[in-house]
């Protein structure tokens, strides 16, 4: 009777685990294109840059410590999202990686910046 009650109670524990972890947002799981494409990201961006890249990359990305960000034109998406989530080191110079920023605020700051590269030119 113990034996068959800790089997089921053991049951019950995994697939209640499992059901939790899949029901957690993974990478890759929000609609990077339609982020990009809402105006309202570019505002958010613009916030969490202020707050977390302005003090290397300058105020809207002007330049400073790290790189000028307006007006290249050798920045795409992808790019600018794996540089935030797994930062960069250059030289002397290191860019911390933020992948502990939620998926979706990454890709905001990338719509962000590609509107900075936008506007620079």
């Amino acid at each position: 009777m113990k034996l068959t009650y800790l089997l089921l109670l053991s049951a019950l524990f995994f697939s209640s685990s499992f059901a939790i972890a899949n029901d957690s947002k993974t990478e890759g799981s929000v609609d990077s294109e339609k982020i990009l494409a809402d105006p309202e990201s570019i505002v958010i961006g613009k916030a969490k840059f202020s707050s977390l890249c302005a003090y290397c990359h300058g105020p809207e990305g002007s330049g400073g410590k790290a790189r000028k960000l307006q007006g290249r034109d050798d920045l795409t998406s992808d790019y600018v999202f794996t540089t935030i989530t797994n930062g960069k080191k250059r030289g002397s110079y290191n860019m911390p990686p933020w992948k502990s920023l939620p998926e979706d605020l990454r890709w905001k700051l990338t719509a962000y910046i590609l509107h900075l590269s936008e506007k620079g030119r």
